[in-house]
């Protein structure tokens, strides 16, 4: 299992260089302590437009030690005393959430994120079809994830993952997907089980 926190930002207009800036400047200080941290944008979708920063933990306590440490960094203080005196964009969270099943192996350049509406006795029968799944996007070379909130507005969210290897290979994949009848199968079951809400794709900045 695994765990992580997002920050959800948007940027104001004329200010998304600036913003971008900063949260890649966040992203570096918080890997020096101890966080597996990335910085996405989010590029077609819900949200596009708008930066993710992603901090990935083996566990909770690390996660904790990790937020204390890089919260007391003087590097950290000031960038956000940058932001107090200039905002260049709207935050909301950090959320956190963690992953019931597929953890990621590292960060791919590109993700698609399909939030569904599922209430928490749906995540079991999400999980029965999550081999499945597994077992199919194995053959296209995709990783997947399957997470739910810990801290979060919603708490009747379950987001199915998916990890390429760059903007050609989610091309690629899809193609194949939408015509494979075993996926389009398992997607009427997921369907059954909880409701899709929204779709975003994600880049690595």
């Amino acid at each position: 299992m695994s765990y992580v926190s997002i920050r959800e930002v948007t940027p104001r207009t004329g200010k998304e260089d600036v913003l971008k800036e900063r949260m890649k400047s966040l992203s570096g200080i918080m890997g020096q302590h101890g966080a597996k941290s990335a910085l996405y944008k989010v590029v077609a979708g819900e949200g596009a437009g708008r930066y993710d920063l992603q901090n990935w933990y083996s566990n909770l306590e690390d996660g904790a030690k990790s937020f204390q440490s890089y919260g007391a960094d003087e590097a950290y203080k000031k960038v956000m005393q940058m932001r107090a005196g200039d905002p260049a964009g709207d935050i909301v969270g950090p959320w956190i959430g963690r992953m019931v099943f597929g953890a990621p192996k590292g960060n791919k350049p590109v993700i698609v994120h399909r939030d569904y509406f599922a209430p928490r006795n749906a995540v079991a029968m999400a999980l029965d079809l999550a081999p499945e799944l597994q077992e199919l996007m194995d053959q296209l070379d995709v990783e997947i994830g399957i997470g739910v909130p810990m801290m979060k507005d919603d708490h009747e969210m379950l987001r199915v993952v998916y990890r390429f290897n760059s903007m050609v290979h989610w091309g690629s994949s899809v193609d194949k997907m939408v015509i494979d009848e075993r996926f389009l199968k398992l997607v009427n079951k997921a369907h059954e089980v909880a409701t899709l809400k929204c779709s975003r794709m994600l880049v690595l900045q």
